[in-house]
């Protein structure tokens, strides 16, 4: 594994077109914002899996421009329930589904316009767990670019307070009840100051609802059961299968997921670069967009060029 410190690099400049990308995943269609540049003809495809229910245009689809004029085509990637993807909303926390989805969206832009291309997964949060797990996985994956990584939803559990866990525990297991009795349960994604929510109204909470764009139809909320799978999902179990070039990014005052377990999966992925950049979970798609976007860019000249 090899580390590197924040630097800032220039990278090259190209025009781009955006279209919409739909594909089927598990009976359910999907849709991506698909970046193209105007040149090479047949560019790597960085397919962007983004965090807990989260939206391609929650920040997502301003990487995907970033890597389009590297000269990369880039799909920011709507999960089913999510975006302009269909499915059933509001949409639970699913990550089995959600991989299945992010599997899907590879199997899509492999021969997008009839041509093979090579496919870079980039994921932010338990989009970089989705990412990792499909690496592992897969043999269809040329890299992968992990930000600020969910790895392990019992870590993210014991990360939680005691009154968290029973909260969620009991939202989570009335909802797995009634659901399918028509009568779902859900909980905001983000809590009020002094609501229960996925994610506290902390400075983590409060950064990602500022990636919420003006006029979106996004509702904070999502079916509690979608707490207890994401407790049960552990892709850190697959890192060792991992065997493509591979970026870690760790958000070193990261208050949702332990920095740690980030340099872990580094560790744990035979010729990984890490790298660690002194923000919180959330900064990367924010504040820190510049910084954590050029190293990315950087590693994706050396490890699949164009």
């Amino acid at each position: 594994m090899a580390t590197t410190s924040a630097t800032r690099r220039r990278s090259g400049r190209f025009d781009f077109a955006t279209t919409t990308l739909s594909f089927e995943s598990e009976g359910t269609r999907c849709r991506g914002h698909l970046y193209r540049p105007d040149r090479p003809a047949t560019p790597p495809v960085v397919v962007l899996a983004p965090d807990l229910a989260a939206e391609a245009t929650f920040g997502y689809t301003r990487y995907a421009e970033r890597f389009a004029r590297a000269g990369y085509a880039a799909l920011a990637l709507d999960y089913r329930g999510f975006g302009g993807s269909d499915g059933t909303r509001p949409a639970a926390i699913d990550p089995p589904a959600q991989a299945a989805d992010l599997d899907a969206a590879v199997d899509r832009v492999r021969r997008l316009d009839g041509e093979r291309r090579r496919v870079v997964l980039w994921g932010h949060g338990l989009g970089g767990g989705h990412a990792l797990a499909t690496a592992a996985a897969s043999r269809r994956v040329s890299a992968v670019v992990a930000v600020a990584p969910l790895l392990d939803g019992r870590a993210f559990a014991r990360r939680r307070s005691l009154g968290y866990l029973t909260r969620a525990l009991r939202a989570g297991g009335r909802d797995r009840l009634l659901a399918p009795l028509g009568r779902s349960t859900t909980v905001p994604v983000v809590g009020g100051p002094r609501e229960f929510g996925l994610l506290p109204r902390s400075r983590t909470g409060e950064a990602y609802l500022d990636l919420v764009p003006r006029g979106s139809d996004w509702a904070n909320a999502t079916p509690a059961r979608g707490l207890l799978a994401l407790f049960r999902y552990r892709p850190i179990t697959t890192l060792d299968d991992v065997n493509c070039p591979t970026l870690v990014v760790a958000a070193g005052a990261d208050d949702l997921v332990a920095s740690e377990t980030a340099a872990t999966a580094a560790d744990r992925i035979d010729g990984s670069t890490l790298v660690r950049l002194p923000v919180g979970h959330v900064d990367p798609l924010g504040d820190a967009f510049e910084t954590a976007a050029a190293h990315q860019v950087t590693f994706l000249d050396g490890a699949v060029g164009r």
